[in-house]
Formats: structure tokens, sequence, C-alpha cells
């Protein structure tokens, strides 16, 4: 009697299970994909929360070349993209570099990398434009001052028609003394009224030269950023020289490139101070020194128009060719009309434009006939202004008889025929 019992007892328990299993694992399967379904769902919520976390911002640095712009991407303070444009860096070097350097940024995730050996300038423009774009309150960018260039401002000479302009152009230094202080490479060109037979207008031009005769601060190839001296090493001329009576720190640049040639300096003596910085250069096969070279027609014309473009401090004697390796920092001469010259030193009211003008209205009131330079026709009246005997001037006693000098040539060149024709 006990078998039929168990077998009804196992065949009911089959009947139960085999009843019972699919409703157990469509409730597994149910929680299973629920479970799935909440974590996708914070995935996502996870994704969308870093999504929004990420702000995106632009900054600008000044690079070898030009502006260089860093798109940054950051989540919280970690940066996790950046992408850097740079369009006038140079090709090859500069804009090869930006590419690694966004790489270092990306790596890092902070402004603070190591920058590119090589392209020292284009890494440090790209550090200044990340950090731009991450504070642009602490870190803001101002824009570079462009070099004034006095040809660019200088009133165009405007010419009638009804008379006939020529002109005539020539160069030199402020005086023909050796022992006399020079700080700029003049330009003057007379333009003479054929047809009245008078001035019709005087241009004078003065390039600052690097070096000055002075032993001291003057001179643009002195240099004041501790970052660039720091940089060129052992390509700095350091002494300590005199101004006014009182020492003062000197840094020259040693190699510095000017229109294609490159000049190199060295501490020597110049028979206007005990100390002054030497820039030489081969020249056709001489070794010329600048001052010496630019106070020629030749010397003076490349100068003014090498002054039209960048000057390169480099860090060997090795022409940059635009190379940022070489170059430490780009330079661009300045022109005393330009750069306010004179204007808190001369005792007299009339400063450097003032002089300019009182050696025009001169030459144009008297015309050509005298002989001052080195004859001593300039005196110092009881208000410590240097003067002609018709004209007041704040220009040095040396300056004033070679502007007038200069004119004088151009006149009897002129009156030789050689000149060019304005109109």
């Amino acid at each position: 009697m006990k078998k039929p019992v168990l077998t009804t007892a196992i065949s009911m328990a089959l009947l139960v299970s085999a009843c019972s299993s699919p409703a157990a694992t469509d409730t597994t399967t149910a929680a299973a994909e629920t479970t799935t379904a909440q974590e996708t769902d914070k995935e996502e919520t996870t994704a969308r929360t870093s999504e929004d976390s990420k702000e995106e911002s632009t900054g600008k640095g000044q690079g070898f070349g030009g502006v260089i712009t860093a798109h940054v991407t950051t989540a919280g303070e970690t940066i996790t993209k950046v992408i850097l444009e740079g369009p006038d860096e140079t090709p090859g070097i500069g804009q090869a570099a930006l590419e690694e350097l966004a790489a270092q940024f990306e790596e890092i995730g902070t402004a603070e990398i190591e920058g590119v050996s090589g392209a020292t300038v284009t890494s440090n423009g790209a550090i200044a434009a990340v950090r731009n774009a991450l504070d642009p309150e602490a870190y803001p960018y101002e824009e570079p001052e462009k070099p004034q260039n006095a040809a660019a401002e200088l009133t165009p000479v405007t010419f009638p028609g009804d008379k006939k302009i020529v002109s005539a152009t020539t160069y030199g230094l402020y005086t023909k003394s050796e022992a006399s202080f020079q700080d700029a490479v003049i330009k003057a060109t007379l333009y003479w009224n054929q047809t009245d037979k008078n001035v019709y207008d005087i241009r004078f031009l003065q390039a600052m030269l690097p070096w000055d005769d002075n032993g001291a601060s003057g001179g643009w190839a002195n240099l004041t950023d501790e970052a660039v001296i720091k940089e060129l090493g052992d390509a700095v001329i350091s002494f300590i020289g005199s101004e006014h009576g009182s020492p003062v720190e000197c840094n020259y640049a040693q190699y510095i490139q000017i229109g294609g040639i490159v000049w190199t300096g060295e501490l020597g003596s110049d028979p206007a101070c005990e100390q002054a910085v030497v820039y030489t250069a081969e020249i056709d096969g001489k070794t010329m020194r600048l001052n010496d070279y630019v106070a020629t027609e030749e010397g003076g014309a490349w100068y003014h128009e090498a002054a039209l473009e960048d000057v390169y401090i480099l860090k060997t004697p090795r022409k940059s060719q635009a190379d940022s390796e070489n170059t430490a920092i780009l330079y661009r001469i300045t022109y005393k009309e330009t750069n306010g010259h004179g204007e808190s030193y001369w005792m007299s009211d009339l400063k450097f434009s003032g002089n300019m003008q009182a050696i025009k209205d001169f030459v144009t009131e008297h015309g050509f006939g005298y002989q001052y330079y080195k004859d001593g026709g300039i005196t110092q009246n009881e208000d410590k202004y240097w003067q002609t005997p018709d004209a007041v001037s704040g220009a040095t006693l040396d300056e004033v008889p070679t502007y007038l000098d200069m004119l004088k040539h151009l006149y009897e060149r002129i009156e030789s025929g050689d000149y060019t024709e304005e109109n």
C-alpha cells in the first residue's frame, strides 16, 4: 500500500515543479533586467554629470611670431583637452611644438608643464595662453606694444603740381668727432623747390643705435628683462658702467642680427668712453665696426632699411633665419621722433621735436651760406640753451653743426644735378 502513495507524492511534486518553474524564471529575469536598467541609467547619469561638469574656455598668449590661442577643456580643476593655434609660429619649430605642448597639458592636467626644448618662446606663450583661459583675471592677456615706426607715422611730403620739387638724401652720425657720443643714425632729406629756388621741406629720421657710446644704459642692446638675460646665458656682456657719474649695471647682448648681418659685441673702449661694447661684423671681406659702417652712405641706408624689420637678439653667432631655437627675443628699432627721446633730459623748452624744427627754420630762413661744422658757430647762452646766431636749440654742441653740415652737403649735391625728381 505504501508504494502507490510514494508514487503519487513524487508525481505531485513533479507536477508542482513543472507548473511553478516558468513563474520563477520570469521573476528572476525581471529582477536582472531591472538591475541592468538601473546600472545603465546610473552610468548614463554619471556620463551626463561628467559632461555637464566639463568647461571649455579660450585664452591667449604671446608666442615667438605672434598670438597663440588655447582652447582648453576642463573637468573640475583638471585639464582634459587642449587645442593650441599659433599660425605665426615658425614652421617646423614653433608650430611643430604646439602639438607636443598640448599633449603635455593633457597628460599632466595642469598648466605647469616643462615645455619643449628649442622652442622656449613658443612654450612660454602656450603656457600663458592656457593660464589665461583658466583664470583670465589672474593671468590677463595684454596686447604687446607695437614698436612705433617713425617712417610710417611721419606725415608724408606732398608735392604741388605747379612747382618742380627734387630731393637728395644722406646718412651719418651726430658728429664726425670720434670723441663725441653717438646714439642714432641720421637720415637727412632735403626737398628743394627748383621753381622758386627755395627749401620746400626738410626731413630728419634718427634710428637709435644698439650702443650709444656712453658706457652705461644707453642703446637698445642693453637688456633689462631678467628672463631674457638668463636665457642668453654666456651670450651677455655684463659690466658696471657709469651714467652721469653714478654706477649702473649693464647687460648687453653679445650677438645681434640686423638686416641679415650678425654683429658680435666685445667689451672694449671707445674714444668717447673707457668701457664700450664694440660691435663688429665681416662685410665684403673686411671687419667693420657698426658705428663706422652706419656713418657711411651705404651703411646708413642699410641700417634705416633694416630698422623697418625685426632685429634678432641671438644666443649664438649663427644667423637666426627666424629660428626660435637661437633667438631669445625680437626687437624693433625705435626712432627719436616716436620714443620720447630727450623729453625729460634737455633743459631747453624746445625738447627734441623743437630742436629739429629750429634747425629747419634756420636753414629755411638763412639758406646754405654758412660753415658751422667745427668752427665754433654754436654757443651756450645764460639760460643753458645751445644756440646758433639766429636759432635756439636744445641739442648738444656737437649735434647741431652736423645737421647743418649734412643739409649743406645735400644742397650742393642738388645744385650739381645729383637729385631725385619727386613730381
